[in-house]
């Protein structure tokens, strides 16, 4: 089998994509729920791509397995749902876990026994009706185009799941970009799909056409940039859980805590205030709001602000940075986290990007997360 150089950067990508499946399934640092359906979405789309190679060499007509397992299986109605999944479970979408979320594959399942039968029939001669003699080639156009608007339609329900998600704002700029991807491999298809024949610079099986060009990309940017994100949310994931486990909270000092008790009103929202942070730990939320913080005191808004103003002399999101930073500060010193990246512990304790914290970490204290944790080393 001979390739050219663009059919064996397509081969090798595709390869490595069998290998990223195989590293977030036996790799503990990478085996979180929501990453297995990753790896499965990325394993069907290389095989496909590796299928359509083997076709396009002319191997299906010498080889049967190649000719079942590629054209006789309707993997494209497969390979969308695992991404889809994964889209759910990391937007932390309340359907998520929802068990209606097999329904999703019946049409695969469907379509997989209609041809099951024809082959039967027409390959194996096992049995004879005269519907699918006079139908099947119907029926696999029927399968192509559903799989179009099928994809397409999942596609866009993900654009709204992402978009409507309360993660932070690096988590969901990394849905983003993969759903941008995949947004793209479809639209090249549709376009594929429907340019006339008299038009189309590439002949119809060769490999090196638009969509497994993009394929290849997608999964070289996948390795390469997806390693490092899906690291990034393990240690984010490890650093909660070990959060939970040491009860930090309970020995860290709130800010501002030289206040008296005293019947001021004011004095005694404001120590609500500090109560609140010290147990609820809110401003671990990255989309944290004077209103949601408020509510949780049954005052005004306006009222909230004029508070911390008073007692304080800085202001809300002044005053919610300096708790954020305060823990990871803790974490920074503390061995138990030297194993997680600084980027991670600082999303965790509730910035919404890796540029906001060192912003706002340099603002307080001088130096940036690195350099703090360095000189710490040192004293």
């Amino acid at each position: 089998m001979k390739l050219n150089i663009l059919e064996i950067l397509v081969f090798v990508s595709l390869l490595q994509g069998f290998l990223f499946f195989v590293v977030l399934q036996t790799q503990s640092k990478f085996r979180v729920k929501a990453n297995k359906y990753l790896a499965y979405s990325t394993l069907i789309l290389s095989y496909i791509g590796v299928v359509e190679l083997l076709v396009a060499k002319n191997l299906d007509e010498k080889y049967y397995l190649v000719d079942y397992f590629g054209d006789d299986i309707p993997w494209l109605l497969l390979f969308y749902i695992p991404m889809f999944i994964y889209f759910l479970k990391s937007a932390k979408n309340s359907f998520a876990n929802s068990k209606k979320l097999f329904l999703l594959y019946i049409p695969f399942l469907f379509f997989f026994i209609v041809y099951l039968i024809i082959d039967l029939q027409l390959d194996f001669s096992l049995i004879k009706w005269s519907i699918v003699e006079e139908n099947y080639r119907a029926m696999y156009q029927i399968e192509f185009y559903f799989s179009i608007a099928f994809n397409v339609t999942l596609c866009t329900v993900s654009y709204f799941v992402i978009k409507q998600s309360t993660i932070s704002f690096d988590e969901k700029k990394w849905l983003k970009n993969i759903w941008l991807f995949n947004a793209a491999l479809l639209l090249i298809w549709v376009i594929n799909t429907f340019i006339p024949d008299k038009i189309y610079p590439f002949q119809h099986k060769d490999i090196t056409y638009p969509v497994w060009l993009g394929v290849s990309i997608y999964v070289y940017w996948l390795i390469f940039r997806g390693l490092i994100q899906l690291k990034l949310s393990q240690d984010k994931t490890e650093i909660h859980d070990l959060l939970e486990k040491k009860e930090i909270e309970k020995t860290n000092p709130s800010p501002n805590q030289n206040l008296n008790s005293t019947a001021d009103p004011k004095q005694l929202h404001f120590a609500n205030f500090l109560q609140l942070m010290d147990e609820k730990k809110l401003y671990r939320n990255p989309d944290i709001s004077r209103d949601i913080i408020a509510s949780e005191l049954n005052v005004s808004t306006g009222y909230l602000s004029q508070l911390i103003s008073a007692s304080t002399k800085s202001n809300f999101t002044s005053l919610i940075n300096e708790y954020r930073i305060r823990d990871a500060k803790e974490m920074l010193l503390d061995t138990e986290f030297d194993k997680y990246s600084i980027v991670a512990i600082g999303l965790e304790s509730g910035f919404q990007s890796k540029s906001t914290f060192y912003s706002e970490f340099k603002k307080k204290t001088g130096c940036t997360p690195n350099q703090f944790k360095l000189m710490q080393k040192k004293s």
